[in-house]
């Protein structure tokens, strides 16, 4: 063969090598397009809304399930209306503590995200019981049960969870929706609390307006007299609320060995309450109990427990736990 025809056959080799490498290119670029047009058709799919009147409105969550939702809460509503998600790290978190069968509890549910993702999974054999002090919320909630067929896997508790039964105050701003606590002396003198709605950012320019509602509060122990009950999953997020709902759930929590509670941990929060965020970890290392914080890309990283008290106004999730669950 030809030096001249050696030549002719490396230039159309290394040609067909430069075009497979723009066809191997091309191939990339339109898969990250197709991915891409993937993502805006689910954004917008989950952002198909349904105004009903009065301040609700109907949309998607991203797990096809069907969610009410207050026009007016601009600090969790709009992530629901216009994404179909609320705290997703979280949210994958605590899906993966949940399993058929269980027995869940989401207390300060809020609009009920946990609740409806969790009565998916738990199935026909087991049950979600989620309870919300506001009268409102606990109405959407209701809707939401309702409209996905899950009215038998998940029980409405229109109550606070506290330490004691009786009665109490909530604070509450429309706008603000997760930031309804129980209220301290300052919100009813008419002074937002350090620890409440105030603590959130207000980008929107709103004013606050803090509105207060009488609540029951139920002490789980109390509620859940049978020996015999145990629970497999707690998500717990009210307000500053966590340690005085884990007095009242003692019980529970001593016979119910393979027990997982995600739960809001701030200790500023928690100190307007009578038991605050040292009698709370007193109380879980008593009861064997280890913690992990959540990260943001939903997974687990150990944590000492006194670690959770050196950024006291540093509001986090943990994940609290018997067994090793990361």
């Amino acid at each position: 063969m030809s030096d001249t025809s050696e030549q002719k056959i490396d230039e159309i080799t290394t040609r067909l090598h430069r075009l497979e490498d723009a066809i191997a290119r091309l191939t990339t670029n339109v898969g990250n397009l197709t991915q891409g047009l993937a993502s805006v058709s689910q954004d917008t799919l989950f952002s198909q809304v349904a105004y009903l009147g009065d301040h609700r409105a109907l949309t998607y969550l991203r797990n096809g399930q069907k969610i009410f939702v207050d026009t007016r809460s601009v600090d969790i509503g709009t992530h629901i209306l216009f994404g179909g998600t609320w705290e997703p790290n979280y949210m994958a978190a605590f899906a993966r503590q949940v399993r058929s069968g269980d027995t869940v509890l989401d207390i300060g549910a809020n609009h009920g995200i946990y609740a409806l993702a969790a009565g998916m999974q738990v199935g026909p054999k087991g049950h979600v019981y989620a309870f919300e002090a506001s009268l409102h919320f606990s109405e959407l909630i209701r809707a939401s049960i309702s409209i996905n067929g899950l009215d038998n896997v998940v029980s409405v508790i229109n109550s606070a969870v506290a330490a004691t039964t009786g009665e109490a105050v909530l604070s509450f701003d429309d706008h603000w929706s997760g930031g309804g606590h129980l209220a301290m002396p300052a919100d009813l003198e008419g002074t937002p609390s350090p620890a409440g709605p105030g603590r959130v950012p207000q980008p929107l320019g709103l004013p606050q307006k803090l509105k207060t509602e009488k609540v029951r509060c139920v002490a789980l122990d109390e509620y859940f007299p049978d020996p015999a009950m145990t629970v497999d999953v707690i998500k717990m997020d009210i307000e500053g609320a966590e340690g005085v709902a884990l007095k009242g759930m003692a019980k529970i929590l001593e016979r119910s060995h393979r027990i997982k509670i995600m739960m809001e941990f701030c200790p500023l929060m928690m100190s307007n309450f009578d038991c605050n965020a040292i009698d709370a970890i007193a109380m879980l290392e008593a009861g064997g109990f280890m913690c992990w914080t959540i990260n943001s890309d939903s997974s687990l990283a150990p944590a000492r427990w006194p670690a959770l008290l050196e950024a006291p106004d540093t509001i986090r999730n943990v994940l609290v736990s018997r067994q090793n669950v990361a």
